[in-house]
């Protein structure tokens, strides 16, 4: 499955899969097999592709594009402990 944040990223900036892989200092070939989700990078390249984008690695490999809107639509798992804790004033 495509890395549709690492090709976004790439379009955003009007780069080739060749321009940002010599930007990170793999082969275009290495590039296009990590963008196209047939390979999965070694950690040392996986860190110069979060640093060349700008990114956290959880953003390049594991967020979902609507990842913000899955968090504001989710239920709040906080609970109201107020009524658990002593007053101060007694």
């Amino acid at each position: 499955m495509r890395n549709q944040r690492m090709y976004a990223l790439r379009v955003e900036r009007g780069l080739t899969q060749e321009q940002a892989a010599k930007g990170v200092g793999i082969t275009q070939s290495a590039y296009a097999m990590i963008e196209g989700g047939h390979r999965y990078p070694r950690k040392q390249i996986a860190k110069r592709l979060t640093d060349f984008f700008g990114v956290t690695m959880d953003e390049l490999f594991f967020a979902q594009d609507d990842y913000e809107a899955r968090l504001e639509a989710a239920p709040s798992t906080q609970r109201d402990t107020s009524e658990d804790l002593p007053d101060p004033q007694k």
